[in-house]
């Protein structure tokens, strides 16, 4: 069976590569798993937060990943839609790590998926900028095949 995975973070980039992944799974016949990550870095807490109390401390966190959680789904949903659209299931799984693009392949080999396809560029060009682009770290470290979508 051929097995696409599809990185999503939510950004118009993504979106086209949905399209694209919808175009794949109607003519190839792929099964198609919807994937996004969920940067961890982003539930740490300030210095100023950390003098809170330790029950404080245990809500603010729970709370910021509640808060990760659900745009999480929101992202995983929205990319769904193109594929609902055309009667295509797919599976969602939504992922934590502060590494994006080293989750990413290691999804895809630990699945065996066929294919990663995943857009050139996502939400945070300054990010991208001082640590890399996402979509060049899983062409450059993926041991399957991926398709960027411009």
């Amino acid at each position: 069976m051929n097995k696409i995975l599809l990185a999503v973070d939510g950004s118009e980039s993504s979106k086209k590569a949905a399209e694209k992944t919808v175009k794949f799974a109607q003519s190839l016949d792929f099964k198609v798993t919807i994937i996004t990550i969920l940067d961890t870095s982003t539930i740490e807490l300030s210095e100023i937060q950390s003098y809170r109390n330790e029950d404080s401390l245990e809500k603010l966190m729970k709370k910021n990943k509640k808060e990760l959680q659900l745009k999480g789904e929101k992202i995983i949903e929205e990319a769904a839609s193109f594929f609902k659209k055309n009667n295509i299931k797919v599976n969602k799984t939504i992922e934590y790590d502060d590494d994006p693009a080293e989750k990413i392949c290691n999804y895809a080999e630990e699945h065996d998926y066929d294919m990663i396809v995943l857009a050139d560029k996502g939400l945070s060009a300054v990010k991208r900028f001082f640590l890399g682009s996402i979509s060049d770290k899983v062409v450059r470290h993926a041991n399957t095949s991926v398709l960027v979508v411009k």
